[in-house]
């Protein structure tokens, strides 16, 4: 492991040394030692090292009463001293290799914080603090620790699994930072001085709670602040009966519900970054600007939007060649221009494979890196590989909207129609945005079993005016349904878009289509439309 050479250290760095600290095996039974180490690391990040008190450790750590005396109580100079044993304990044997130490100097209580070349951390006085929102490559996400409004302690536990919960689900979402602040607050502290911690450490929104009981059921109240302006922009309220059996089905229930509203490709934050990025250039959040842009090409697939999309990508990948993230959206890009035929489509065939191929190398534990790749196995036709890439994520049990959705949408065309329907009807259930193109496949599955007048209804939702496949679709179950006069205008709007598809309908047809006889059942049914195939 490196030295590190600076001086400052960056205070999410100690929230992660605290936190590794806390599920040591050393510690991680001794949670009044987590909460007494959690509390003073705090007080010292907001500039009152010098000023802890016995006294307000009593009261804030220990839940003494204002009459607490630490000159006739020893119990947090006990405390006191338990805990520096426990942390010479952890570094003797975990923490031995760690970059960052942490110790409480005999006589007080103020942790002196130094790196593995025991340069002394130089803690910036609260003049000198630069508190202004920092917004540098990706958008940070705090969660607070959700309070117990319950009225029973014996509670706490399914509160505080509440937000460690959602914490583990937002990390899913790689276009995340995620705080979790449970680990160095309580109740007391969070109310002065949490949503400050947050916003100085570059965090831009924070998620905060409570839970409330009433009998058998409890309520989880949640809202989504943006700590630009202070205000917020999401709340939402969720009520389950309680047990004790399903405790921890609600505890993920619960936070995959508002990991996947928040956070998920086309949430809450997603839509309203995307807002701001389309009315000014965030010069220092290029990649990051990519990412939505390309989200927002996939919702849409217009001229307009994949000309920006090509645009921020091409410019993120100037700036930072070697973002997996980046390397690994171009070629998925590559791979539409591809399969919607158009110019240098067979440069972009190549392109596709290098891109996501690379991408892989540069990460090969990317959600998003591991999706682009799985789409070029498919355009390649390598379906062992393909598989085994999807598998490993549709298992996982993730609901990224973008991701899970797509690989779904690629195993149904690749023949698991059941599997990949019921994962795209759930997508699609659970989230207000997704790409319409996903209909595609839901429609095909209704065509395919000979289902016109259902794969009819799906068509309506089908709408994507600037993509072939959406009037051909609808073509095609027209004629099957012997609805000549609307056939004729899903010809119309096909060849509009599309000049030579009669010429190229089965090549074309058969990009997305592996089955021949599915191919050759859509053809039949453009040719009751009335096209030349």
């Amino acid at each position: 492991m490196e030295s590190l050479t600076t001086e400052i250290i960056e205070e999410s760095l100690i929230i992660r040394q605290v936190e590794k600290i806390c599920s040591s095996a050393e510690f991680n039974t001794k949670e009044l030692l987590c909460r007494f180490l959690s509390y003073i690391i705090s007080e010292y990040m907001e500039g009152r090292g010098d000023s802890i008190k016995g006294y307000t450790i009593g009261v804030d750590v220990f839940n003494r009463g204002d009459d607490f005396d630490p000159g006739q109580d020893a119990l947090v100079r006990i405390n006191a001293g338990r805990l520096r044993r426990a942390l010479d304990m952890y570094y003797l044997k975990e923490g031995s290799n760690d970059t960052i130490k942490i110790e409480i100097p005999k006589g007080g209580y103020n942790p002196q914080i130094t790196l593995k070349n025991n340069a002394s951390v130089k803690k910036e006085t609260n003049s000198s603090k630069k508190t202004e929102f920092r917004f540098e490559t990706q958008p940070g996400i705090a969660v607070l620790p959700f309070a117990n409004r319950t009225g029973d302690s014996q509670n706490d536990f399914l509160v505080e699994g509440i937000s460690e919960e959602i914490s583990i689900e937002l990390t899913r979402y790689e276009d995340w930072s995620v705080y979790n602040f449970s680990i160095l607050t309580n109740e007391s502290t969070i109310a002065r001085n949490i949503k400050k911690l947050a916003k100085k450490r570059g965090v831009r929104f924070v998620l905060e709670g409570a839970i409330h009981q009433s009998g058998t059921r409890i309520k989880a109240l949640v809202r989504l602040v943006d700590l630009t302006d202070e205000k917020q922009i999401w709340a939402q309220s969720y009520t389950r009966e309680l047990n004790f059996d399903n405790i921890f089905d609600i505890q993920e229930s619960i936070s995959r519900e508002i990991a996947n509203i928040i956070g998920s490709e086309f949430g809450i934050i997603p839509r309203k970054l995307t807002g701001e990025f389309m009315s000014q250039d965030y010069q220092n959040m290029t990649e990051y600007n990519a990412v939505l842009k390309f989200y927002r090409f996939q919702l849409y697939l217009s001229a307009k939007t994949g000309e920006e999309a090509l645009e921020a990508l091409t410019k993120a990948y100037e700036s930072e060649p070697d973002s997996a993230t980046i390397n690994a959206l171009i070629g998925a890009f590559h791979g539409n221009y591809y399969s919607f035929d158009l110019p240098n489509a067979s440069e972009s065939y190549k392109l596709l494979a290098n891109y996501t191929e690379r991408a892989f190398i540069l990460n090969p534990d990317s959600f998003i890196v591991n999706t682009s790749l799985a789409y070029k196995c498919f355009m390649y036709d390598e379906k062992d590989r393909f598989f085994q890439l999807a598998e490993k994520y549709v298992l996982s049990g993730m609901n990224t909207t973008l991701r899970i959705g797509t690989l779904a949408f690629y195993l149904s065309l690749y023949g698991d129609w059941e599997r990949g329907k019921r994962i795209l009807d759930s997508v699609m259930t659970r989230n207000v945005g997704y790409p319409l193109y996903f209909h595609g496949v839901t429609m095909l599955y209704y065509y395919r079993n000979k289902d016109y007048e259902l794969a009819r209804n799906e068509s309506d939702k089908y709408n994507l005016p600037a993509v072939f496949w959406s009037p051909m679709l609808k073509a095609a179950v027209n004629g099957q349904l012997g609805d000549l006069d609307k056939a004729k205008s899903n010809i119309t709007d096909l060849l509009n878009l599309k000049p030579d598809f009669e010429s190229k309908a089965r090549y074309l047809i058969s990009i997305y289509v592996k089955e021949q006889e599915l191919v050759n059942h859509i053809l039949q049914g453009l040719r009751l439309a009335g096209l030349k195939v």
